[in-house]
């Protein structure tokens, strides 16, 4: 994040996040260092929600947002620059360039903020994972710390929950060896699949793409 957005979210962002949010559990699980957080998507607000759990390393923080046409550009544009935010085409996504801009930010101990979903819901169940989060995993040897939001019904409060790192050390050691792409693919989408399922017991939100 730019210093500037950085003194914004402290003075003026953060206090609102703050009184709208019930309760966070698990602060002790964030891991020093570089690593890949992964969280559900409900709508905006969760940027500013895990942008505050990460209060301390705000300047190393980079999230992957969309910028799929002019009316995104304009309403969120300014806010992508001043937040470092890694945007992207949904429409024609770069795999390998997006993976290699994420890989260079993990490797100058960043922090890269994913949502598996590909997009925000307030559906009762959550969007079938991307698996291009499997990927980056299988590509890096740093850790995913998983976050939870739970909307709380009738208002805009939040109660978000973090599990303690995974490491993915075995699941790496086995992509390292498939030679078939097939196979490959399928263990991307049986990674992906583990990681909702893990976020599905911290939202409550049911994952039923397994």
């Amino acid at each position: 994040m730019k210093t500037s957005f950085v003194y914004f979210c402290k003075l003026i962002l953060f206090p609102v996040t703050r009184f709208l949010t019930i309760k966070t559990k698990g602060k002790e699980n964030i891991p020093e260092g570089s690593f890949i957080v992964a969280s559900n998507h409900i709508n905006g607000w969760d940027h500013c929600f895990i942008a505050d759990i990460l209060e301390k390393r705000l300047r190393d923080i980079r999230f992957i947002g969309a910028m799929d046409s002019v009316k995104t550009f304009f309403q969120s544009g300014l806010i992508y620059y001043l937040a470092d935010t890694i945007a992207i085409n949904r429409k024609k996504v770069d795999r390998e360039a997006l993976l290699g801009k994420m890989i260079e930010c993990l490797q100058k101990n960043k922090i890269v903020i994913i949502y598996p979903e590909g997009s925000s819901s307030e559906k009762k169940e959550l969007l079938k994972g991307k698996t291009g989060i499997a990927e980056l995993i299988f590509k890096t040897e740093v850790p995913v710390m998983l976050i939870g939001t739970r909307k709380v019904k009738g208002s805009h409060k939040r109660i978000m929950e973090i599990k303690k790192p995974l490491y993915f050390t075995e699941e790496r050691k086995i992509a390292g060896k498939i030679k078939d792409e097939e196979e490959y693919h399928l263990f991307l989408r049986e990674v992906t699949d583990k990681i909702m399922r893990e976020i599905s017991l911290l939202c409550g939100k049911p994952y039923p793409n397994y």
